[in-house]
């Protein structure tokens, strides 16, 4: 008889045994679940909080970066408004106010940020608009002078010239007198063209009509003409052998540039001993402006008439002495003359003729004059550049004063690039004239002889008080 089995029970599918797979998903996924969900939330966090900081460090460089360049422009401005400041006022010293005031409107800043350059602008035009209007150019005084003396003792016992040194010349010190008494008189220096307007023409000429010229209230204008200021050999010169030694008249031998971009003068002491300083006109000019800064018109200076025949400014830069000082000596002594005029001119000064060799153009026939004048083109042109100003020299003059220029003469000026002539004041009164294609004007000279036999010449320039009384 077959066993019996007992019967299968069913399975239940909720009570089948869990694998292990399911009971750590069970047990553990929730929580790593949980784990990972604040692991990614506290690196969210963290995230933001580096960000944060990242965010503030980059702020904080920016603003610095900012503020550096803020204070770095800042700068830049005040370095900027404080050259542009000390650059007009050097400017309004000399009464050129339009000039510094047209200067500060340059200015890159906010001039709200800088109310001293607004300022300064105001009160330059200001002082622009009070400026007067000196009507009768034929009242600007033109006062002339030869080269200065420096030692007197040894220029009025000069052979030669002594007595014509003693008449005709001023010294150094009697210059710098007169100076005083100019300033005092409230003249102030101008140049010629300040007061000369250059008209073209359609047909390419130039015609000459006065320029208005304004000046501070109570100023007269006046222009300084020194001639000859070419140190001439027979001044200087006491053995004969063309060069300046201790035997010279007492007169200062060359024009020169010092160590300090000055312009000063070499001057041999009767013991031999050479010194630069003040011993002619120009630099006792400039000395006397640095403290009078307000004598200048617009940094205006003189005129300076110069020969050729025996060099320029004390350089022998003729042709004669080309061969007597070899071709390397001359080239220097020619590059030291064109240092000095560009530097004069640099400084306000005018350059003229004075002839080539200081003779009397009203004597000379035309051929002479194209003579001497190809001289001054071939020797002195190439140093001084262009000029159109010509001072006749000798008391000489090819017309009357007050005449107007024409003929072969005036023509071979003409030619020859002159428009502005100096002549003399024979009466010792100003004049100047105007030509439709010229402009002359006279000068007086300033010597012993004419400050003591004709003191009413000068009436309220200067006077005879401004002369040694050793003389």
């Amino acid at each position: 008889m077959e066993e019996k089995r007992p019967a299968m029970r069913p399975v239940n599918p909720r009570r089948r045994k869990k694998t292990q797979f399911e009971i750590f998903k069970e047990a553990y996924l929730p929580m790593i679940i949980a784990c990972t969900a604040l692991i990614m939330i506290v690196v969210i966090i963290i995230g933001s909080i580096v960000r944060g900081f990242q965010y503030r460090r980059i702020d904080a460089e920016n603003q610095y970066k900012e503020s550096v360049a803020a204070q770095e422009e800042l700068d830049r401005l005040t370095a900027e408004a404080n050259t542009l400041l000390k650059d007009a006022a050097a400017l309004a010293v000399h009464h050129d106010y339009e000039a510094a005031a047209a200067l500060l409107k340059n200015f890159s800043g906010d001039p709200a940020q800088f109310p001293q350059v607004s300022e300064m602008i105001t009160q330059y035009q200001q002082q622009h608009d009070q400026l007067v209007l000196w009507e009768d150019p034929s009242k600007i005084v033109n006062l002339s002078f030869q080269v200065l003396i420096t030692d007197p003792e040894r220029a009025y016992a000069d052979a030669n010239y002594g007595s014509s040194f003693k008449k005709s010349y001023v010294t150094t010190s009697e210059f710098s007198a007169i100076l005083d008494q100019l300033y005092t008189n409230q003249y102030i220096l101008i140049r010629t063209e300040d007061y000369i307007q250059k008209i073209n023409n359609a047909d390419g000429t130039t015609d000459y009509a006065y320029k208005e010229l304004y000046l501070p209230a109570g100023k007269k204008p006046l222009i300084l003409t020194q001639t000859n200021v070419n140190y001439n050999l027979y001044m200087v010169d006491g053995d004969g052998d063309k060069v300046p030694d201790k035997d010279g008249s007492g007169f200062a031998n060359k024009l020169l540039i010092d160590e300090n971009g000055n312009l000063a003068c070499e001057y041999i002491h009767p013991d031999g001993t050479v010194e630069t300083g003040a011993f002619d006109l120009i630099p006792i000019l400039e000395s006397f402006l640095t403290t009078h800064p307000d004598f200048s018109y617009k940094g205006a200076r003189a005129v300076i008439a110069l020969t050729g025949y025996n060099g320029l400014f004390g350089y022998r830069t003729n042709q004669d002495s080309q061969a007597a000082l070899g071709e390397e000596v001359f080239s220097q002594e020619t590059l030291n003359a064109k240092e000095v005029s560009m530097e004069l001119r640099r400084r306000g000064y005018e350059l003229a003729c004075y002839t080539y060799r200081n003779v009397a153009y009203g004597n000379y026939t035309v051929e002479e004059i194209a003579q001497d004048l190809a001289k001054w083109n071939t020797e002195a042109v190439p140093i001084l550049g262009a000029i159109d100003m010509f001072v006749f020299a000798k008391d000489s003059d090819i017309a009357p004063s007050g005449s107007p220029y024409s003929g072969e003469k005036y023509q071979k000026l003409y030619d020859a690039g002159f428009r502005n002539f100096i002549g003399f004041s024979t009466d010792g009164q100003p004049w100047v004239l105007w030509d439709h294609d010229c402009v002359r004007q006279g000068r007086l000279m300033v010597n012993a002889n004419n400050l003591t036999n004709h003191p009413e010449w000068f009436t309220g320039i200067l006077d005879a008080t401004v002369l040694d009384p050793t003389r």
